[in-house]
């Protein structure tokens, strides 16, 4: 199938697919770093190319303009993703990116989409620049104190205490 699309990827094995290319990777790159083995595998096959998951073919992009097309206006074409593949570790595992049709809390992607998009329209986006804008500013003058007393700056705390109401999110 991935032929027929014309995607570049690894070369499948025929039962197995493209499991022992991504088993071997996160052996050498860490469990902790799986996020960024389909942009080690961009890096050789190209922006958008085909992974194999068994006989299930995986479509994966890191172009841009490819999201915007199938997250944005052809997103009820889309509404059943599968899980990212061996993608159940922090941060991913709490990505919008995860959820299918049925998420783990009972609602899916179309739920959430209805949901989180009229949130960021236009109008609502020029109202909150002024508020992100200072809380930004306030990050980069916390971040050049900090920096300047000590090299290592732990940027979780120091990035929540730009806004007291922001929940953070550490490895457990």
């Amino acid at each position: 199938l991935r032929d027929e699309l014309g995607l570049p990827g690894p070369k499948p094995d025929f039962f197995t697919g493209n499991i022992k290319d991504l088993m071997k990777m996160i052996k050498e790159m860490g469990i902790e770093n799986s996020p960024y083995i389909r942009l080690k595998v961009a890096e050789k096959y190209g922006k958008t190319y085909g992974f194999y998951v068994g006989s299930l073919l995986e479509i994966n992009s890191t172009d841009l303009e490819f999201a915007k097309e199938v997250m944005i206006k052809q997103f009820s074409n889309f509404i059943n993703r599968q899980p990212i593949t061996f993608q159940d570790v922090f941060p991913m595992k709490e990505s919008l990116l995860h959820i299918g049709k049925d998420g783990p809390h009972g609602y899916g992607w179309k739920e959430i989409r209805s949901i989180v998009s009229p949130v960021f329209t236009t109008g609502k986006m020029k109202l909150m620049f002024g508020t992100i804008h200072e809380r930004i500013e306030t990050l980069i003058k916390v971040l050049e104190n900090r920096i300047q007393k000590d090299d290592c700056v732990d940027i979780y705390d120091t990035y929540a205490g730009c806004d007291r109401k922001m929940r953070v999110w550490h490895r457990s």
